[in-house]
């Protein structure tokens, strides 16, 4: 223990200078943690956190996900923007319009925007919950926004029946 303490240091401040004793020895690169190129992969999600990195997949490569944090800087300088909008979208999918209310003929309702997905291309339900994450993570708070696309939906579903013998039921129509 040092001897900056107080000789009537109380018990609480006495295991605070304990605490930072043990964290003073930790070996955790502490410099590294803040710097993209030296960040452990384990940590990268929070320095994501730190650059305000608003699109994140834990699914990404490493290179993925040091570029999107290196990208941060200049995405946040344009959030908002039309350019912002495209580079996320980009990451999801690579043909689409984005159609804003002023280029429909009558004008739509001011500060709406469609993204238009060819019909030629069919994306999965989670291309779409993607394209919904990346618009709403850069899309000016004002804007509201439709997406149309194609999307190919799997399920399975069961159909089952019934019969029943024995009386004779009656159904008409009213007018």
């Amino acid at each position: 223990m040092s001897k900056l303490l107080a000789p009537n240091a109380t018990k609480l401040e006495k295991n605070i200078e304990q605490l930072g004793e043990k964290i003073s020895t930790l070996p955790v690169p502490f410099i590294n943690l803040h710097r993209i190129d030296r960040c452990p992969i384990t940590h990268l999600p929070w320095l994501a956190w730190e650059h305000r990195v608003e699109y994140w997949r834990s699914d990404w490569s490493e290179h993925e996900k040091r570029s999107a944090i290196t990208e941060s800087k200049k995405f946040n300088e344009q959030r908002g923007t039309r350019a912002s909008l495209q580079s996320l979208l980009n990451t999801v999918i690579t043909e689409y319009q984005l159609k804003p209310w002023h280029a429909f003929e009558p004008k739509l309702t001011q500060f709406t925007f469609y993204v238009l997905v060819p019909k030629h291309i069919i994306i999965s339900v989670d291309q779409l919950q993607q394209m919904h994450t990346a618009v709403d993570a850069t899309k000016s708070q004002r804007d509201l926004y439709a997406i149309y696309a194609r999307v190919k939906a799997e399920c399975k579903f069961n159909v089952s029946g019934t019969a029943y013998f024995g009386e004779k039921i009656f159904m008409t129509t009213r007018n």
